[in-house]
């Protein structure tokens, strides 16, 4: 079997060609964008790359993009013209996929699905309303939507301020069952509004 010939340099491939790889290379962005949040990131920052170089050269060549970027956009439901911008600024602006009510997908609150959580999210992948929401469960002893709310005699199913008395917290469809206490939410909510605007 024949190996696959290498793709001819960007300068040489045609208009048409270049508008499709750049809807390619921008879905490809949204499809990894999870690994943004790791240091040295190489995959993400290739593809990144690539819509920059691509985009540059259509710039270059003065062709107009907009159409079909517009209809790339219903075609994923994806806000492709904020990633294009948010890469083509990269790395000042992490180009995390924006569906389109404008909640960045990787980051959509698993709890509410309204909201977003920090990329690197600690405990529960869920907005900061919803933590509060965690932590008013867990002082009334009342569960909430997602949530269960137990106690646990096993020391290894509990965090390490919680006794055997101490109501915990774990999401109702982990795999595995791990109460945190209303302390471990409230010192994650402390440590994620330190954290830098990813705006």
């Amino acid at each position: 079997m024949a190996n696959t010939p290498p793709k001819p340099p960007i300068g040489e491939r045609s208009d048409e060609t270049l508008v499709e790889e750049l809807c390619l290379a921008l879905r490809n962005v949204g499809v990894f964008d999870s690994g943004l949040y790791l240091p040295n990131n190489s995959k993400v920052r290739m593809l990144v790359e690539e819509v920059c170089d691509i985009h540059a050269e259509l710039v270059r060549r003065k062709i107009n993009i907009s159409p079909r970027i517009s209809l790339l956009s219903k075609e994923t439901s994806w806000k492709m013209d904020d990633l294009l911008a948010d890469c083509l600024v990269y790395p000042k602006r992490q180009p995390y996929v924006k569906e389109l009510d404008g909640i960045r997908r990787t980051l959509r609150c698993h709890l509410c699905r309204k909201a977003e959580r920090p990329p690197d999210a600690k405990l529960f992948w869920f907005c900061e309303s919803c933590m509060k929401n965690v932590v008013s469960s867990l002082q009334q002893k009342v569960a909430c939507d997602g949530i269960v709310i137990f106690r646990s005699y096993t020391p290894n199913s509990r965090c390490s301020h919680a006794d055997a008395d101490t109501p915990l917290a774990a999401e109702w469809y982990s795999e595995q069952i791990f109460g945190v206490c209303e302390k471990c939410v409230s010192e994650e909510i402390d440590r994620r509004r330190a954290l830098p605007s990813l705006d």
